[in-house]
């Protein structure tokens, strides 16, 4: 308890809230073209499971346009703008790196170009993880709808879910770090992560069904909601990073990536 205490004063004190708001930034500039990209190598993919699920009800609006915008633009794309597009896809995943850069209080790296081409090789293998795990879901969507009860299948749908977003929040520690950390140095982190992410799917799924933002922001209601959604899921990935800097043993700083 000693050591949540410290990492949420430290994620206090330093005002690293702002590194996630940055974080933010880079997302919205990278999942547009991502999502282009992702249409463009695997067609339609079908996420509507994901989609379709409670804990993603709030923002699925603003998801569905963006899905629908993605294979649009990807009929009449040309070379430039493909170019253009994935490089603009990359930015996520080179700030993040530069974010550690400063949560784990390591000097800035030369080598920004080698740095955009390992985001490049991310965003790759992402688009292939995200056409994977969608099939994935599809093909067991129709098993357990053929031959398993709904509430059986909702509590594995659940399961699948909580093991993603570990996977994931574990992934997302391994990039920021500038140092070379061993997935086990990173589990702790990445659990504090993926629990204060379901926290917050559960919490703002309860106050998505009293609160009213269309009466407020209108038509960009949905803007709104996916906004505040990735800012707080920003701070709860940054706040696993802090936890994981707390930890690492300082042998491990002495070798960088």
């Amino acid at each position: 308890m000693q050591k949540i205490i410290e990492t949420f004063k430290l994620y206090s004190d330093k005002r690293f809230s702002t590194i996630a708001g940055t974080l933010v930034y880079f997302l919205l500039m990278s999942i547009a073209p991502f999502t282009l990209w992702l249409t463009l190598v695997f067609g339609n993919v079908d996420v509507e499971r994901f989609l379709s699920n409670e804990l993603f009800e709030s923002i699925s609006p603003f998801l569905r346009s963006l899905k629908h915008s993605a294979e649009s633009a990807a009929s009449g794309a040309g070379l430039i703008f493909l170019a253009t597009s994935l490089y603009s896809s990359t930015n996520f995943f080179y700030h993040l790196r530069r974010s550690g850069e400063i949560i784990y209080d390591s000097p800035r790296v030369r080598g920004g170009f080698k740095l955009r081409i390992y985001s490049l090789a991310l965003i790759v293998a992402a688009i292939i993880l995200v056409a994977g795990i969608a099939g994935i879901s599809v093909v067991g969507n129709k098993i357990m709808d053929g031959f398993m009860p709904f509430f059986i299948s909702d509590i594995i749908s659940a399961v699948f879910l909580t093991g993603l977003a570990v996977a994931v929040a574990l992934v997302l520690n391994l990039i920021a770090c500038p140092y070379k950390m061993k997935p086990e140095q990173a589990i702790t982190g990445s659990l504090l992560t993926a629990a204060l992410w379901l926290i917050f799917f559960i919490g703002f799924g309860v106050y998505m069904q009293f609160a009213t933002p269309e009466r407020l922001y209108g038509k960009i209601a949905s803007v709104i909601i996916f906004l505040l959604w990735c800012y707080i899921m920003m701070n709860c990935l940054v706040i696993g990073m802090i936890k994981n800097g707390l930890l690492m043993p300082k042998r491990v700083q002495l070798k960088k990536i």
